[in-house]
């Protein structure tokens, strides 16, 4: 199974609506997996925006080595826990890419899957 169906099919499983797209990010062509996520805290706490994660993963791979690049639309600008890395439009959409790698946090994990990595997007979203 390619990347892009594992992360698919594991946010298919905690019951998301993912998609798989197109989109370009500093890294040139990529897949990415889009779906609907409710923002848990931070001061867009209880909104709904689009998220998406791109599934080129270094040559080590998911899910050793988790999504790197986070897409959000409508795009929310806010380099206070990172910097923008740009803004664009696919899937019929804008989007904003924010570099948050979940680093040490990634290396804590017993069992990486797209329900740890939601962990890691609850708390991006706390600090932005």
């Amino acid at each position: 199974m390619s990347v892009d169906h594992q992360i698919a099919t594991e946010l298919k499983a905690l019951g998301y609506e993912p998609e798989i797209v197109e989109c370009t990010t500093p890294n040139g062509e990529e897949k990415a997996v889009i779906f609907p996520y409710r923002i848990e805290a931070g001061r867009f706490k209880g909104e709904t925006r689009t998220f998406g994660v791109t599934t080129q993963c270094e040559a080590v791979g998911y899910p050793e080595v988790p999504p790197h690049w986070i897409f959000i639309s409508p795009p929310i600008t806010d380099t206070r826990d990172g910097p923008n890395q740009g803004t664009g439009s696919f899937a019929g959409k804008d989007w904003v890419l924010l570099s948050r790698p979940p680093g040490a946090f990634w290396d804590s994990v017993s069992h990486k899957s797209m329900k740890a990595y939601l962990e890691h997007l609850s708390k991006v979203c706390a600090q932005i």
